[in-house]
């Protein structure tokens, strides 16, 4: 059975999964070579003795027999022992490369992550590492038919030398040409790639948007046309490849059909050999077929997974170059969970285009924050509120400019430990299936911030986790907030936290749950648009296009009669 390609990256040269394997084995080396060239020549030697028993049944002794049973066990557990071992080594070696990827992705900065994307990384730590995965046996095999092949033809060149040249001849020639029409496969293989990250962005659009496109019958007939041409295109580049392949495949057998008719048909009429040699020399080489064939049909499961390596290698070498300079096991802490005043002088940040210039910028930044002050962030969308949030928080690093928190500059010794000292909420967020990083959390302490977060009833907190996670956007957000809370850390940060919850908690957010922060003398740090509660806010600082217009000082709060009702439905733009 040949074995079809379904979507394969390219290949550096000097990359492939037999020397990735093996420099990963290297203890292993001697034991699989000796077991599958024991294996390789029980094979042969029981072909060999089945036509010798053919060709004389009345001469066979009980020795033939045992010899025969013999090199069935020792290809038996031969074979047993490659097989088996190649396989625990490439889930070994796959376990360790996981491991690897991931470690390299948390020690990322966020800007490089961001810039790799989500779809590749998906695409390589599983795909590709399955791809890996299933090769182990078809390498396995592949190799071990090549020592088999080779000891056939050592056996026809033991009954006839002429007989050996014109095989070797034709099996060249036939190779030859086999991997001279497969080097057509490395722009197909490489197209596959990209059509394969594209698919999965595609699908990641409507899936994410799931609940836009069901409000938009054109926008859902858009993204369905996007996704079915990139679908049809994997299919079109899969189908090119595959029919290489298919030809590739039969220009072995016909290979194998000339190798036979030139032993028929014109080594007799050349060299003088006996009918009972020519008997044998045909016998071999149909046994020949059977480890070529296998050899040739496992080519392609070779070739997806020396492309499958290729592009795991690629993938790290991605993310070592988008390595977070932050030293985290080694950080200095010269705060010691007291940052200080947060001040920042000249701070600029650049995100870099894809011509490698700056698509956006904000700063320069001049701005100081004080111990135990709530500073609301405002602006209208693009100002780079978010933007200043992740520079100010260490997960930016300024490209120009100061940041510092007491006394101390923020560095990439330090780093770290400074953004140990911060909890934050940002507009994209996520959940945890489990409260990580936080060690005997007090379940009795967490029901009682569900109830004052109104989440009594609609979900729970058992063994580190809430037992649903599945609420709407504003009741998910109050979850993220009592993992704040429970973080107990002095500065907190919540970008446009409030947009999503009704009028009533909002309020509750702004004019309770924000002075009960102060008092406990956290610094606050908030990106909001509710300009009805800035009074709420020691300082409200205001950007446009990346730069802080104005910093004011809040106005005192409104009477009571011009607050809306909570009752009130309200349309808050967002950044």
């Amino acid at each position: 059975m040949r074995t079809r390609v379904t979507g394969i990256g390219g290949s550096p040269a000097g990359t492939n999964v037999i020397g990735f394997i093996f420099r990963e084995a290297a203890d292993e080396r001697p034991k699989l070579l000796i077991a599958a060239t024991g294996a390789g020549i029980s094979n042969t030697l029981v072909v060999t003795l089945v036509g010798f028993v053919a060709q004389s049944p009345d001469d066979v002794g009980i020795e033939i027999f045992l010899l025969f049973a013999l090199a069935v066990v020792v290809y038996v557990f031969g074979a047993r022992y490659v097989f088996h071992r190649m396989t625990d080594i490439v889930e070994e070696i796959l376990f360790r490369l996981k491991s690897r990827i991931v470690e390299k992705i948390e020690r990322a900065e966020l800007a490089g992550l961001e810039r790799l994307g989500t779809a590749e990384i998906y695409d390589r730590i599983t795909e590709n590492a399955t791809l890996i995965s299933n090769a182990a046996g078809v390498v396995t095999n592949v190799m071990q038919q090549i020592l088999i092949f080779v000891f056939a033809v050592l056996y026809v060149a033991w009954l006839s030398l002429p007989a050996f040249v014109l095989v070797a001849f034709l099996v060249a020639v036939g190779l030859t040409l086999y991997f001279t029409r497969s080097e057509g496969m490395t722009p197909l293989l490489r197209e596959l790639a990209r059509t394969r990250i594209a698919f999965l962005d595609s699908l990641t659009d409507l899936l994410r948007g799931f609940k836009e496109t069901k409000l938009g019958r054109a926008r859902s007939v858009e993204i369905r046309a996007d996704i079915d041409a990139t679908s049809a295109s994997l299919r079109d580049v899969s189908r090119k490849a595959n029919h290489l392949f298919d030809e590739n495949f039969i220009l072995v057998g016909c290979t194998q059909f000339a190798l036979l008719g030139a032993l028929v048909f014109v080594l007799p009429r050349h060299v003088t050999i006996e009918g009972a040699t020519l008997s044998k020399l045909v016998t071999a080489a149909m046994f020949l077929w059977g480890p070529l064939q296998a050899a040739v049909s496992g080519y392609p499961a070779y070739v997806r997974s020396n492309h499958a390596v290729k592009d795991i290698l690629a993938l790290e070498e991605k993310l070592d170059a988008a390595a977070d300079a932050a030293r985290v096991e080694q950080a200095e802490d010269p705060w010691k969970g007291k940052p200080g005043v947060i001040a920042m002088r000249d701070v600029e940040y650049a995100y870099a285009g894809t011509n490698g210039d700056a698509s956006f910028r904000i700063g320069p930044i001049d701005l100081s924050i004080e111990p135990g002050e709530i500073v609301f962030i405002v602006g209208g969308n693009g100002s780079g509120k978010s933007t200043l949030l992740k520079v100010l928080t260490g997960l930016y690093p300024a490209t120009a400019g100061v940041l510092r928190a007491g006394d101390e500059r923020v560095r990439p010794e330090n780093v770290a430990s400074y953004r140990e000292t911060i909890s934050a909420i940002f507009s994209d967020f996520h959940l945890f299936s489990r409260v990580y990083g936080l060690l005997g959390v007090d379940e009795a302490h967490v029901r009682r911030l569900l109830v004052e977060m109104q989440l009594e009833g609609k979900t729970d907190f058992q063994k580190d986790r809430f037992t649903k996670r599945e609420l709407s956007t504003g009741q998910r957000k109050r979850l993220a907030m009592i993992v704040a809370l429970l973080e107990d850390r002095p500065i907190c940060v919540f970008d446009e936290w409030a947009a999503d919850q009704d009028p009533e908690f909002r309020k509750h957010f702004y004019d309770e749950l924000l002075p009960s922060l102060k008092r406990r003398g956290k610094t606050v740090i908030a990106v909001s648009h509710d300009d009805r509660y800035f009074h709420c806010a020691d300082r409200v600082v205001t950007m446009d296009y990346g730069k802080i217009r104005t910093i004011e000082h809040a106005a005192p709060a409104p009477s009571r009669s011009s607050i809306p009702s909570s009752n009130e439905s309200t349309s808050e733009a967002r950044s």
